[in-house]
């Protein structure tokens, strides 16, 4: 009995080595990518600075907001303030919170701010 034919394609070899060149070139470019942003995020200036004061403005309002939900309303108190210094003393960054946030901080925690342009 004679063996099974076996067809092998020639373009097998080359074929597979194109798909794995592009799956490394692919993956080096996500790890580049994630590395780049990392670089950018941490050069944006934010900072862990420390709580230097705590604000509190009574500003009482009712604010109303139009949703997938219909009308909704919130109290709002007022404006809540952190003053956050720098690490090394230069600025301090004023920063507005939720009351939830205001209320869980104390002066002289460390906060991690991240400034706006």
């Amino acid at each position: 009995m004679a063996p099974p034919k076996v067809y092998r394609d020639p373009q097998r070899d080359r074929i597979l080595w194109t798909g794995i060149v592009i799956a490394v070139l692919v993956l080096a470019a996500i790890v580049l990518a994630t590395l780049s942003l990392n670089r950018t995020i941490q050069g944006a200036g934010s900072f862990t600075g420390k709580i230097i004061a705590k604000e509190f403005t009574p500003a009482p309002a009712q604010e109303i907001t139009v949703g997938a939900g219909g009308l909704q309303s919130t109290r709002i108190d007022g404006e809540y303030l952190l003053k956050v210094e720098t690490p090394d003393g230069d600025r301090v960054f004023k920063v507005w919170v939720d009351r939830r946030v205001y209320e869980e901080y104390k002066v002289g925690d460390s906060y991690y701010v991240i400034p706006t342009p």
